[in-house]
Parts: C-alpha cells; structure tokens; sequence
C-alpha cells in the first residue's frame, strides 16, 4: 500500500492518519529509506508497512477525514487535530 503525504504533514502525522498512532512512523521511515525526523514533501508517496497500531484512533482519523499536518505554520492555522468531540470517546 501506498499512502501520498499531503502539504504540512510528518511522518509522525502520516503515521497517525494512516495507523492511528505516531509510534509507527519508524516502520514508515525505514519502509522508505528515511529518517524519522525529514520533512517529506507535499506529494511524496511513501510504501506503507502492513500494520496497526490504534484500530480505534485509525477509524477515528479514517471516519472523519482527519489528516494531521504538524508541519505547516502559517499564521492562524490551527494546528490542533482533534477537539473536545474527540475526547469525550477516548477517555
């Protein structure tokens, strides 16, 4: 499978959206050849490891088209993911 990173997002955020967990950005990053700190760029198209981690955070992100973006700074945008609706479940 194979997963393209979209503007802002980390490893770590790819590993989120993907696996529902930023722990998986390792095997992401040696499935590509990466260290787990690089930036990808918008585009990029990373081979991802058949995994998971967080099914009920993966659905989460899956149901709700939630893709995190860490590494955008632009002013206002908000760069947090998730709000109280988020939490109240995963108490």
């Amino acid at each position: 499978m194979k997963q393209t990173v979209k503007d802002g997002q980390t490893l770590a955020d790819v590993a989120i959206q993907e696996y529902g967990s930023w722990e998986d950005m390792i095997a992401i990053a040696r499935a590509n050849n990466l260290s787990m700190t690089e930036v990808p760029n918008a585009g990029t198209e990373l081979a991802m490891p058949d995994a998971s981690w967080n099914r009920t955070m993966q659905n989460y992100c899956k149901n709700n088209d939630v893709s995190p973006a860490t590494a955008r700074d632009q002013g206002n945008v908000r760069l947090r993911i998730f709000d109280k609706e988020f939490n109240e479940p995963f108490k």
